[in-house]
C-alpha cells in the first residue's frame, strides 16, 4: 500500500502543477471594485446564498453592507460594478444544497469556481451554459452526479473547464458535439467522468481534435477502452499535456501520439491496473513508443507506471533531443529487465528517476553519478546485485535514495555519501550492505527517514546516528548490533521520532524510563536481549508496540495507560513476564493483542464489553485456568482467538457464537470438556482454522462443521471423539480448491505470529504469509468408528490427512488416490483391511506415509514416491508384502514365508492333512478325491495351490541364486 500511495502522490503533484497554470492566467483579471456593486447582482447573490446551506458560516460577510464587491469570495469589475468572478472553491467551505438559477444574472460573469464543496446527488446545473463570458468553469470534486449538460457547447469563450473527481458524472452524448463547439478551450480536466465505449473513446478524440487552442487534456479514470489508431488532420499542434492514466486503454497503434511535438506531460500509468488478464500492451507499440519516444523534443515528464511493457530498458531511445529535456521518468511496475543502461546519465536535467518494482538485474551505473540535478532515485524492488557506485555521492541535490529489496552488496564507505546534503530519505533495506565508516564520522545529511534493515553496521552501536536529530523514521534491524544503547540515543529519539526498529539484533540492556508525551506511532524492539519491567511510555498517538522475544519480567499492570485511545497492536509475547491479566487491559481499545508464550496465570479477566476494537487476541503458551468468559462475546470484530497451552476448562460458552467474524479459533491443548457445539458450523461461518486438539471434547463430530466454506485446517485430534467421521467432510469447499485461500492473519509480522499445525508426523509454525497456502485435516487420536468416507476424495486440495489412533474399519477407498496434493497421509492404529490401493502410487508429492498396526494385506504399491517410502515401520502390524519389507511376494500377493497365525492358516494345514489321508485308498479313488475335494472346496483348492506354488518359488529362487553364484566366480576367475 505504501508503494500506491508514493505513487498517487506523485500524480496528484504532477496534476497540481500544471492546473495551476491555467487558474493563474485568470485570478489576477478578477480584481476588486473600489464602489458599491450593482443592486441586482447583490440580490441574485443572497438568493443564491438562501438556496445553499453554508454549515461552516463562511459566507456570513454576505449579510453586511450593500458593497457585495467587498464580500467574502466576490470579485467585481473595476470600472463597471458588475460581478466578474465568484472564487467559492478550494477552500474547504463545504457548501451544500442546489445552486439557485438566480446567478444568471451575473452575466458579465467570467470566473466561477465552486469546486471542493458537498453538492450531494446534484447534477450539474444546465443553465451554466448560459453564461456566455465565462472563459473558466471549476465543478471538480463537488460530489455532482448526472450528465454534463449538451448547453456546455455554448460557452464558446470559455477557457479552462474543469469537471474532475465528482461522484457519478457521466457524457450521455457519444458524438460530443457539445465539446466540439468549446473552440476557445485550453485546459480541460475531466478525471473520473465515466465515457465508457470504444466507440464513444474514438469520438471524443475526435471531438477534442476540433479545439485550436488546446493545450492540456486529463482523462484520467474516465473508463475509456481505446483510443483511435489514427486521426485525419492532427491538431494538436499546441497539446502539451496530456493524461490517460488510470483507464483501460488497450493500446494497440497509436502513432499520432508521438506526433504530439508539443508535449511537456505525457502521462499513460495505470491503464492495465486490476485488468492483467484482460489487457496486454501490443509488443508493437510497446516497442514503438520505446523508439518514437526519442523524437518528443519537448516533453518533460514521461509516466508509464503499471505498464506491461515487456521490454529491456535498454530498447527506449531517449539519446535523442529527449535527453535534454527530461525531468521526470516513471517507469515502475512496467515489467522491464535487462541492465540499467549506462546512457541513463547522459539525461542531463532528470530530476525523478522511478524505475521500482520491476527485474532489473546488473549493477547501478556509476554514469549516474553525471545526473547532477537528480532529486529523487528509486531503484527498489528490482533484482539489482552489484556494489553501489561511489559516484552516487556527486548527486548534491538528490533528497530521496531508495534502493531497499535488491541483492545488492559491498562495502559503504563515507564516500558514497560525500555531497549528499540534501538528503532526507535514504532506504538500502533488505540488501547486503556493509557499513564502513568511521566512529567519528559527522554525515551531511540530516535525514528524515533511514531503512538499512538487513545491512551490516554493527557489532557497536552506530555513533553516527548522534547527529541525527531530525529522524521521524529509523529502523536498524537486523543490522548486527549486539552492544547496549548509549544514553544519548533515547534523547535523540524523544524529540521527532515517530517510527522506531531495531529488531532482530543482539541488543542487551534495561530500557529507560520515557517521557509520555513522546509522540511514537510504531515502536519495534523484538528479539533481542532487552530485559527487567517493561517501559511505561505508552501515550496516545502509540498504535504499533511490540517487545516480544526478548527477557522483560513482572507484570503488565504498570504499562497499561490510561490515555490509550487509538487502536493499539501490543506484541509482548515470548519474555518472562508474569502475574494476572488486569482488568484495565480491558479499557484499552486494542486492535491485536498478543502475550503468548509467557508465564501468565490466573484466569482470563471478564471485562471484555468495553473492547468491542479487539480483532486479534492471542494469549496462548501460559498458566491461565478457568473458562472463557461470557464478556467475550461483545467482540464483535475478533478475527483470531488463541488460547492454546493454557489449563483452561469447561465447555466451550455458547456466549462465542456472537464472535461471528472469527477467522482463527485455536483452544488446544486445554481441559475443555463436553461435546463440540453445532454452532460452531452455523454460527461461525467465517473460520478458516479451526483447532480444538488435545482437550477431553466428547461426543460425536458434528456435521454441521462441514458447512464451514472456508475452513482450510481443521484439527480435533487427542480428544475422546466417538462415532463416524461425518460423509460431509468432504463438502469442505476451501479444501476442494487448488488455489491460495485470500485468508491472511493479522498481518503482524512480529515474533510469535505463527499457528502451530500438525503436519507430516510433528507439529509445525506456519507463519501468516503460510497459512493461505496450506491445507490439514487431522482427527487421529480418538475413538472413531465406521468406514473412511469416500466423500474425502474430493478434497483435492488435501495437504495432510491424519486418522491415526481411531477405531476405523473396512478398507481403505480407493478413490483417496486422487489426492494430488497430499504430502502426508497417516491411517495407523485402526481396523483397516483389505489392501493398500494401487491407486496410491499416483500421489507423486507423498512423502510421509503410515498405515502401521491395521489388517491389511497383499502386495504394497510401488513406482513414484513409493518406491522411496522404504521404512518398515510404517508397514509394520499388517500382513503386508513387497521389496519395502524383508519379506517378497509370490504372484499371487502372499509373503514367501509366513507363520502361522490363530485364525486361518491352522485350518488350512487341517484340511491338507485329510486330503492326502483320503488320497491313499488307490489310485482312480485318489485321483477323484483330490480333484473332486478341489472343484467343491474352495478353501482346500487354495491351500494346494499356495502349497504348490510356494514349493516352485523356493525351487525358482534356488536355482536363480545358484546360477548367480556360478556366474560371479566366473567372472571372478577371468578377471585375475
Amino acid at each position: 500500500m505504501s508503494v500506491l500511495l508514493y505513487v498517487l502522490l506523485l500524480f496528484l503533484f504532477g496534476r497540481a502543477s500544471h492546473r495551476s497554470d491555467a487558474a493563474a492566467l485568470l485570478v489576477p483579471k478578477i480584481a476588486e471594485h473600489a464602489g458599491h456593486c450593482i443592486e441586482s447582482e447583490r440580490m441574485a447573490l443572497l438568493d443564491f446564498k438562501k438556496s445553499i446551506s453554508d454549515p461552516q458560516d463562511e459566507l456570513s460577510s454576505w449579510a453586511m453592507g450593500q458593497d457585495c464587491c467587498s464580500w467574502e469570495g466576490v470579485r467585481c469589475d473595476n470600472l463597471t460594478g458588475n460581478v466578474i468572478g465568484l472564487e467559492l472553491g478550494e477552500h474547504d467551505l463545504q457548501l451544500k444544497g442546489d445552486i439557485s438559477p438566480s446567478l444568471l444574472q451575473l452575466q458579465r460573469l467570467n470566473y466561477l469556481n465552486l469546486s471542493h464543496n458537498y453538492f450531494d446527488g446534484a447534477t450539474i446545473p444546465s443553465f451554466n451554459g448560459q453564461f456566455k463570458e465565462l472563459r473558466y468553469l471549476d465543478l471538480s470534486y463537488s460530489y455532482f452526479n448526472g450528465t454534463i449538460p449538451a448547453s456546455f457547447g455554448n460557452l464558446s469563450s470559455l477557457q479552462t473547464l474543469d469537471l474532475s473527481d465528482n461522484d457519478g458524472v457521466y457524457v450521455d452524448d457519444p458524438a460530443h458535439q457539445w465539446l466540439s463547439h468549446l473552440t476557445s478551450l485550453q485546459h480541460l480536466y475531466m478525471s473520473g467522468v465515466t465515457f465508457g465505449g470504444i466507440s464513444s473513446s474514438s469520438s471524443l478524440f475526435l471531438a477534442l481534435n476540433k479545439l485550436p487552442a488546446i493545450k492540456e487534456i486529463d482523462l484520467s479514470q474516465c473508463q475509456l477502452k481505446s483510443i483511435p489508431p489514427s486521426i485525419p488532420h492532427l491538431n494538436f499542434s499546441s497539446l502539451s499535456v496530456l493524461d490517460l492514466s488510470n483507464n483501460n486503454i488497450n493500446f494497440s497503434v497509436s502513432p499520432w501520439v508521438f506526433d504530439l511535438k508539443s508535449l511537456e506531460y505525457l502521462d499513460l500509468s495505470y491503464n492495465f491496473y486490476g485488468s492483467y488478464n484482460s489487457y496486454n500492451w501490443s509488443s508493437n507499440f510497446s516497442t514503438g513508443i520505446a523508439k518514437s519516444i526519442g523524437s518528443l523534443c519537448n516533453l518533460k515528464t514521461l509516466d508509464l507506471t503499471h505498464c506491461d511493457l515487456g521490454l529491456r530498458l535498454a530498447e527506449f531511445n531517449f539519446t535523442g533531443c529527449l535527453k535534454d529535456s527530461l525531468t521526470h521518468l516513471q517507469l515502475s511496475f512496467s515489467n522491464l529487465d535487462g541492465e540499467i543502461p549506462d546512457w541513463i546519465g547522459d539525461i542531463k536535467n532528470l530530476r525523478v528517476l522511478d524505475l521500482y518494482h520491476n527485474s532489473l538485474s546488473g549493477s547501478v551505473p556509476s554514469s549516474m553519478g553525471r545526473l547532477s540535478l537528480l532529486e529523487e532515485l528509486n531503484l527498489f524492488s528490482n533484482n539489482l546485485n552489484g556494489t553501489l557506485p561511489v559516484e552516487i555521492g556527486k548527486l548534491a541535490e538528490l533528497v530521496i535514495l531508495d534502493l531497499s529489496e535488491n541483492q545488492m552488496r559491498g562495502i559503504i564507505t563515507e564516500a558514497h555519501f560525500s555531497n549528499l546534503e540534501k538528503l532526507n530519505t535514504l532506504d538500502m533495506a533488505f540488501n547486503s550492505f556493509v557499513f564502513n565508516v568511521s566512529s567519528n564520522w559527522i554525515p551531511p545529511f540530516l535525514l528524515q527517514e533511514l531503512r538499512i534493515y538487513c545491512c551490516s553496521v554493527g557489532p557497536e552501536f552506530p555513533t553516527w546516528l548522534k547527529t541525527q536529530h531530525s529522524l521521524n523514521v529509523l529502523d536498524i534491524s537486523n543490522t548486527g548490533i549486539s552492544s547496549t544503547v548509549p544514553d544519548w540515543f533515547w534523547n535523540l529519539i524523544s524529540v521527532n521520532l515517530t517510527s522506531l526498529s531495531m529488531s532482530e539484533n543482539q541488543i542487551e540492556g534495561m530500557l529507560p524510563k520515557l517521557s509520555t508525551s513522546i509522540q511514537w506511532k510504531t515502536i519495534d524492539l523484538s528479539s533481542n536481549r532487552f530485559y527487567g519491567p517493561l517501559p511505561g511510555f505508552l501515550g496516545s498517538s502509540i498504535s504499533y508496540i511490540n517487545l516480544s522475544n526478548n527477557s522483560f519480567s513482572g507484570s503488565i499492570s504498570h504499562m497499561i495507560a490510561e490515555n490509550i485511545h487509538s487502536y493499539l497492536r501490543l506484541l509482548l509475547s515470548m519474555n518472562k513476564l508474569n502475574g494476572t491479566l488486569p482488568n484495565s487491559l480491558c479499557q484499552i481499545e486494542f486492535e491485536y493483542l498478543d502475550i503468548s508464550k509467557n508465564n501468565l496465570s490466573g484466569e482470563l479477566p471478564d471485562c471484555w464489553s468495553t473492547s468491542s476494537g479487539l480483532s486479534d487476541l492471542n494469549l496462548s503458551n501460559n498458566k491461565l485456568t478457568g473458562g472463557i468468559p461470557d464478556s467475550i462475546s461483545y467482540l464483535s470484530r475478533l478475527s483470531e482467538l488463541r488460547l492454546s497451552h493454557n489449563n483452561l476448562s469447561d465447555e466451550i460458552p455458547a456466549s462465542l457464537k456472537n464472535c461471528s467474524q472469527l477467522d482463527v479459533l485455536d483452544l488446544s491443548y486445554n481441559n475443555f470438556t463436553g461435546s463440540i457445539p453445532i454452532w460452531v458450523g452455523e454460527s461461525l461461518s467465517r473460520l478458516v482454522v479451526l483447532i480444538l486438539k488435545s482437550n477431553t471434547f466428547i461426543g460425536h463430530i458434528p456435521h454441521q462443521i462441514s458447512k464451514l466454506e472456508y475452513l482450510q485446517i481443521l484439527d480435533l485430534s487427542n480428544n475422546n471423539l466417538s462415532g463416524p467421521i461425518p460423509v460431509s467432510f468432504g463438502n469442505f469447499s476451501a479444501m476442494q480448491t487448488l488455489s491460495k485461500s485470500v485468508f491472511t492473519l493479522g498481518g503482524i509480522l512480529g515474533a510469535g505470529d505463527t499457528i502451530v499445525v500438525a503436519s507430516k508426523g510433528k507439529e509445525e509454525e506456519y507463519s501468516d504469509r503460510l497459512i493461505p497456502y496450506v491445507k490439514i485435516m487431522d482427527l487421529s487420536n480418538n475413538a472413531l468408528t465406521g468406514d473412511i468416507p469416500e466423500e474425502l476424495a474430493s478434497l483435492y486440495g488435501l495437504q495432510s490427512l491424519h486418522l491415526a489412533s481411531n477405531h476405523l474399519e473396512g478398507e481403505i477407498p480407493d478413490k483417496l488416490g486422487q489426492l494430488q496434493q497430499l504430502e502426508s497421509l497417516d491411517l495407523s492404529r485402526n481396523k483397516l483391511s483389505g489392501s493398500i490401493p494401487s491407486t496410491f502410487s499416483s500421489l507423486t508429492s507423498l512423502s510421509d506415509f503410515n498405515v502401521s498396526y491395521n489388517d491389511l494385506s497383499g502386495r504394497i504399491p510401488s513406482g513414484n514416491q513409493f518406491d522411496t517410502l522404504t521404512d518398515p515401520s510404517i508397514y509394520i502390524g499388517n500382513h503386508l508384502c513387497g521389496f519395502h519389507l524383508t519379506d517378497n511376494c509370490t504372484k499371487g500377493g502372499r509373503p514367501i514365508q509366513e507363520k502361522p497365525s490363530d485364525h486361518g492358516n491352522e485350518e488350512d494345514d487341517d484340511e491338507m492333512v485329510w486330503m492326502y489321508i483320503g488320497s491313499l485308498s488307490g489310485f482312480a479313488v485318489g485321483f477323484w478325491t483330490i480333484w473332486g475335494v478341489l472343484i467343491f472346496k474352495k478353501k482346500w483348492r487354495y491351500a494346494h495351490f499356495r502349497y504348490t506354488n510356494t514349493a516352485c518359488d523356493n525351487i525358482h529362487v534356488w536355482v536363480v541364486v545358484k546360477f548367480a553364484r556360478m556366474k560371479s566366480e566366473i567372472m571372478s576367475k577371468s578377471n585375475h
